[in-house]
């Protein structure tokens, strides 16, 4: 989508481009985003064909005289080493060849109408702009890899209404789209090729698209997020549970001064991921860390440690034979969980029925007395004990000050667990933007300027895709 085509349809639409943003734009990105999601393959499948129909008049590139026209039946197909691109029909009619790839480009390509549509195994999926079939390999198999070489304003209309549903506030999907296009570029520096997955950002192309979320991305256009001059790393979830993370507590590195944990009062008003109560057999525990070292042998207990935000960032998982720990994100995505902000709690063997402690910080109340004294565990080697009476503690000065625990409980070693309940709130990493709050303070009357600027600041939005 060029500047010539994304100014007439604002204008159109009696709206204006936000102050911040710049008119005179930087040559619009162009995005190379592989195709997967109509195949839907599993790790061992390749594709040795392709079937699509375009809607508008499109040509092969590098051979003018190949024209295909909108209704007509196309395939490409691995033959001979080869991709060949047949017109189909009772006597299919072989159309090019080419050793690498075939891109086939509308001949007018700033037009609604310019889509191809690829036949998947359960649907069809229209994707904007020009579509490169490449010959690539999976292992020692030939494949076709569909790459939809589409302009940025384009890719974004198949992205933001993935990501956050076009019925939403539009200034919520404002955000969203900032956020995207953000992500994109940043990630196309390092990566010229990326996918329509959430291993980049969820993309289903034109089949998706709605008014809404079309308008948001026309009235940000060129908008992304800057900081010292360079690109942010634009990370969003779903939910966040209440509070952001910063993102040296889920992945490795140092803290990013624009990503930072705090309360976020937004999410928890409204996320339907607010609380979540998931319950894991001890054997299945075992058997999604069973590739980990060392062996755990019969699991017997778990303890987690939390940080400022509630987010587990180590869990331990005791066996009989040894201890295999979680770190960061692993302690959300090795169990499956939603968030790493969750409570554990203990059933069978030894602590049957045992809950633990949902925060580190416990309170004393004006003797020194702790208030809960059964939720304290002391752990010497293998084994923990539950404290029945009170405790007082004192520092070397003589104040009495607080405990700090661990959120968690374990059995008495060799006492095999039955299950493990995880209660927590939040859906996704938690660093930077919440979906579901953006959506609360749309709906409270924020601009999406304020929310890019609760999630993100101090980074701002900058115009003619950060040139301004």
């Amino acid at each position: 989508m060029k500047l010539g085509k994304v100014l007439p349809a604002i204008l159109g639409m009696g709206l204006l481009l936000p102050v911040s943003a710049n008119v005179a734009f930087a040559d619009e990105p162009q995005v190379r985003v592989e195709v997967t999601t109509p195949f839907s393959l599993a790790a061992s499948e390749v594709v040795t064909k392709v079937s699509f129909t375009v809607l508008d008049t499109y040509t092969v590139q590098g051979n003018s005289g190949v024209t295909l026209t909108p209704g007509q039946n196309y395939y490409v197909k691995i033959e001979a080493g080869k991709l060949r691109l047949y017109e189909d029909g009772l006597l299919p009619q072989l159309l090019t060849e080419s050793s690498t790839s075939i891109i086939v480009e509308p001949t007018q390509p700033n037009t609604e109408q310019a889509v191809v549509q690829l036949k998947g195994k359960k649907s069809t999926y229209g994707y904007r702009d020009a579509m490169e079939f490449s010959l690539s390999t999976k292992g020692v198999l030939q494949t076709i890899a569909s790459i939809n070489n589409i302009d940025m304003e384009d890719y974004l209309r198949g992205v933001v209404p993935r990501e956050m549903s076009s019925s939403w506030e539009r200034e919520a999907l404002k955000a969203q789209a900032v956020a995207a296009r953000t992500y994109a570029m940043r990630q196309m520096k390092a990566n010229p090729l990326i996918n329509d997955t959430v291993k980049y950002q969820a993309y289903e192309g034109a089949n998706i698209e709605g008014a809404n979320s079309n308008a948001a991305v026309a009235e940000t256009a060129g908008q992304v997020l800057m900081h010292d001059g360079k690109l942010i790393d634009a990370l969003y979830s779903a939910s966040n549970g209440g509070y952001t993370e910063g993102p040296e507590n889920v992945w490795n590195g140092s803290p990013i001064p624009y990503l930072t944990a705090k309360p976020d009062p937004y999410d928890s008003t409204i996320s339907p991921h607010k609380s979540w109560q998931v319950t894991l057999k001890a054997a299945d525990i075992q058997s999604k860390i069973k590739s980990m070292k060392p062996a755990t042998g019969t699991i017997t207990g778990v303890t987690a440690q939390t940080d400022e935000s509630g987010r587990v960032v180590d869990l331990a998982i005791q066996g009989d034979k040894g201890v295999v720990h979680l770190k960061k994100d692993a302690t959300r995505t090795v169990l499956g969980l939603k968030s790493m902000r969750y409570s554990v709690q203990m059933n069978g063997g030894n602590q049957a029925g045992g809950t633990s402690v949902a925060q580190s910080l416990m309170t004393i109340d004006g003797n020194g007395t702790i208030a809960n004294p059964n939720a304290v565990m002391v752990t010497s080697g293998n084994a923990t004990k539950q404290v029945t009476g009170p405790i007082y503690v004192q520092s070397a000065s003589g104040v009495k000050e607080a405990v700090t625990t661990t959120n968690s409980s374990a059995s008495q070693p060799g006492t095999p667990l039955t299950s493990v309940t995880f209660t927590g709130s939040g859906w996704g990493h938690g660093v930077g933007m919440s979906q579901w709050g953006a959506k609360q303070m749309a709906k409270e009357g924020m601009t999406y300027q304020d929310i890019l600027d609760f999630y993100y600041g101090p980074a701002r939005a900058i115009g003619g895709y950060g040139a301004e």
